[in-house]
């Protein structure tokens, strides 16, 4: 069963659900903008079908219910957060699933040394020719993210557009704005292919925010990597697929 729970980190609350609490740690990590509730369906697949794994989703700091601060937000500051967290755990080592901005302090937890095994999901972290407009103004420029964002039509409505632009406002604006102007774009494809864990790499075929093409281009710097591609769904795929992306990681997941 998902529990929540909450940890104190200096002045800061992290929030986080955990489920399969005997086996090995998996952290998981959502994007920019999300939540732990990003993964609920996938933690409900593992808890029913794969022993031996625990699972860990926590709010990044500025997000969901964990502690917003007016601070500068980066990369860099939610993988030191997260280091922390997972230490208040009792985890000096741990294996970790990240998607998007996820991805990206995923492999800055791995060129730290805390990763065992990672899998990167539609992963942030890398330069991209041409950027999306991730703070839309209104009901229609949510309504064209979403559709950079799902392939699936039935996440393409105004309902959840207007879900999506309630949450940025008020804290969470804030939270996004910081990130949308930090100095902190992107990993060197020279600190990227100094990553040795083993490493998994999902991409939804139909990403609009970060293409395919990228994926096979991060798949090609890290050494011994793996990639498997799920066909017709977007940047989200756990979210979009839950069952899919199952399938996809879970024998990674077991075995690794």
């Amino acid at each position: 069963m998902v529990s929540s729970q909450s940890v104190k980190l200096g002045n800061n609350t992290i929030f986080y659900v955990e489920c399969c609490s005997e086996g090995k740690p998996w952290l998981l990590l959502h994007g920019l903008a999300g939540s732990s509730a990003n993964w609920l369906k996938f933690m409900d697949l593992v808890e029913k079908k794969l022993d031996g794994i625990h699972l860990i989703a926590p709010d990044l700091l500025g997000h969901g219910e964990s502690s917003a601060p007016k601070i500068k937000y980066s990369a860099s500051l939610e993988a030191s957060i997260m280091s922390d967290f997972m230490a208040n755990l009792g985890y000096d080592r741990f294996s970790v699933i990240g998607n998007s901005l996820g991805g990206w302090i995923a492999m800055l937890l791995s060129l730290q040394g805390r990763v065992e095994a990672e899998i990167l999901v539609d992963s942030g972290g890398m330069r991209l020719p041409t950027v999306s407009p991730l703070d839309p103004k209104d009901l229609d420029e949510a309504m064209a993210l979403l559709s950079k964002i799902f392939r699936a039509s039935s996440w393409k409505t105004r309902e959840v557009a207007s879900r999506l632009m309630s949450g940025r406002s008020g804290s969470k604006g804030y939270v996004l704005q910081s990130f949308l102007r930090s100095e902190e774009r992107y990993l060197s494809w020279e600190d990227i292919s100094r990553i040795e864990v083993p490493t998994l790499i999902v991409w939804g075929s139909e990403d609009g925010l970060i293409p395919l093409q990228l994926g096979r281009l991060l798949a090609s710097r890290i050494r011994g990597s793996k990639m498997i591609i799920l066909n017709g769904v977007g940047h989200e795929p756990m979210i979009e697929d839950p069952e899919g992306f199952f399938i996809a990681v879970s024998g990674w997941m077991k075995y690794s």
